[in-house]
């Protein structure tokens, strides 16, 4: 006798917590980007980690495949179902409680369905900081930050998710929970499983808690926007304002001209930064939590925007900067943080861009960017190339986005971009990811870059914790 999911799984959360009609499921059932579909039996949204492992056992029991999902917003199609149905898709959405904040230890105990700027402003009601910070920030989930090892505009200084990360609850497959939600920062008491669940994308076990690490606020700012030489000038500014700030950079993003001609074709009121659209721009913040680093001297300047100008001052006596504007005030300051962060949302409107999300040695970023606009140009010249992102890191999102009136060539050349692409990151020895994961974009490719030996290895741990492929299947591997 077939048994009735969607109403097994109402006996174990409850009638409200369970949808399985087509239309109540339907924003679950695809990604962001509507680029992957899939079917389920139901979704279901616990409250409780106790729920989870009681789903998990379900699912097991009956061996039916179970698929995590936090604020549905990553890129890769890793929190989409195959289109077989025989799937739960489990959101994580209502397990959004804040457990406890440490002010002692500086650390947060949150649970995965926690959206990210709950977490900061949480934080800094306690005088507090949690850096990660992306554009996704009011919609994605502190559990698909860890799905993925998110990384975002503070890299540079902070590190990706994995490294804000000091403890995890985790619910297997068949229902076992592992509390290792520690607020310890060393712990070399054998593997560490903790790195294991960050950056699996659901398919090891389920993330239901993670301690997180905080920081002193930042009291004081000073954000730029400079037009570049060139790429390598970039780079070498990025070098000069980390150590004139003592290692301050909070965000140092790279924004090319194609950036800001597509932004500003779908937001046009969004204010421009300088008076003409350079070739090449980039987008910096430094930070202190010193409160004497924001307070003007007799002759009306802070110690923080001092070293910004003095900074850009000499950059541009060096021909490194032939234009630059720094923020006033905060009101400035978001209008220029709004040319970045509104970026991804101008190229979904496009419709037609060939993503990706790439990452290269800091030496490497000057010449395979020379050398990908050459090749790209050979192409089909009327690409906006729109490599962006967090040169402070290394990690650029060289999007390709089509002209609106050559969409169609464009799709018939989209292959053999992305073939230049994935050959020319592998000479400077670059990563076809940096922060969005593999999920099932990338699933093909992630087989030609990695060696036989560590797929395998990857396969064997998949194998040992989920020996019926029922965790997320199909992603990564």
């Amino acid at each position: 006798m077939a048994v009735n999911v969607g109403e097994r799984l109402r006996q174990i959360v409850g009638d409200e917590a369970v949808l399985d009609r087509a239309e109540d499921m339907d924003g679950y059932l695809h990604d962001w980007f509507k680029r992957f579909t899939g079917k389920a039996h139901a979704v279901v949204l616990p409250h409780t980690t106790e729920q989870v492992a009681a789903i998990m056992k379900f699912a097991a029991d009956h061996k039916i495949v179970v698929v995590p999902q936090g604020g549905n917003t990553g890129m890769m199609g890793a929190a989409t179902p195959d289109d077989n149905g025989n799937t739960i898709m489990l959101s994580l959405r209502r397990m959004n409680k804040i457990r406890e904040i440490d002010q002692t230890n500086m650390s947060m105990t949150v649970e995965a369905g926690c959206i990210l700027q709950d977490l900061q402003n949480a934080a800094e009601a306690e005088n507090l900081y949690f850096p990660l910070n992306l554009a996704a920030k009011g919609s994605c989930t502190i559990g698909g930050n860890l799905g993925t090892n998110a990384g975002g505009l503070n890299v540079v200084r902070y590190g990706n998710t994995r490294q804000l990360t000091l403890g995890l609850e985790v619910v297997l497959m068949g229902g076992k929970v592992l509390n290792m939600l520690s607020g310890l920062r060393k712990d070399n008491t054998g593997y560490d499983l903790r790195d294991l669940f960050i950056g699996a994308e659901g398919t090891l076990g389920v993330i239901t808690a993670a301690t997180m690490k905080l920081f002193p606020l930042p009291v004081a700012r000073s954000t730029a926007f400079a037009e570049m030489r060139d790429v390598a000038a970039a780079v070498e500014l990025l070098h000069r304002l980390q150590a004139a700030s003592g290692g301050c950079v909070e965000a140092f993003e790279l924004i090319p001209a194609d950036i800001l001609h597509v932004l500003f074709e779908y937001f046009p009121n969004i204010q421009q930064p300088l008076a003409t659209r350079g070739a090449m721009n980039v987008l910096m913040e430094i930070a202190s939590t010193n409160p004497m680093s924001g307070v003007e001297d007799q002759q009306g300047q802070a110690p923080l925007r001092q070293i910004m100008e003095d900074c850009l001052a000499t950059a541009f006596e060096d021909g490194l900067v032939i234009d630059a504007t720094i923020a006033a005030n905060e009101a400035q300051r978001t209008a220029l943080w709004d040319v970045r962060e509104t970026a991804p949302e101008s190229h979904k409107r496009v419709g037609a861009v060939a993503r990706s999300d790439i990452s290269l040695p800091q030496s490497a970023l000057a010449p395979f960017y020379a050398e990908m606009v050459e090749k790209i140009r050979n192409i089909d010249p009327t690409v906006r190339i729109c490599g962006y992102g967090h040169l402070g890191d290394g990690n650029l999102h060289f999007n390709l986005v089509s002209h609106p009136d050559h969409k169609d060539a464009f799709a018939e050349k989209t292959p053999i971009l992305y073939e230049a692409l994935y050959s020319t990151l592998a000479k400077y020895n670059g990563s076809i990811s940096a922060e969005h994961g593999i999920g099932q974009l990338k699933r093909d490719q992630l087989k030609t870059v990695k060696s036989p030996e560590i797929l395998e290895t990857m396969l064997a741990i998949k194998q040992a914790l989920d020996p019926e492929n029922l965790m997320n299947p199909g992603k990564i591997l």
